[in-house]
């Protein structure tokens, strides 16, 4: 019975655009319709289904970054300013 209770897609019929209430349409808002040459569109749309498709080519993943589980150790940065000359010591001095 479930099955029954699926409901379908309703059908959809053809709907064909009329160019002549679309030609006034624009024409009364002061625009001109221009409309594709259906040969061509159709010629087009052929080329691009005879086109190959593109290789997928898959992103190549990183090595795993190895964690160091060793002790940490201390660097020290800061440069000891005692013995280093600055340049408006030196201007004194000299």
């Amino acid at each position: 019975m479930a099955a029954h209770a699926v409901a379908s897609l309703p059908q959809v019929e053809h709907f064909a655009l009329p160019l002549d209430t679309l030609h006034g349409i624009a024409q009364a808002s002061g625009l001109q319709w221009v409309n594709s040459d259906a040969s061509k569109i159709a010629a087009v749309q052929a080329a691009i289904a005879a086109e190959p498709a593109p290789v997928r080519v898959p992103r190549e993943r990183p090595a795993p970054v190895v964690i160091d589980a060793g002790p940490l150790v201390l660097v020290e940065t800061r440069r000891d300013l005692r013995e280093m000359p600055l340049p408006f010591e030196q201007s004194d001095n000299a």
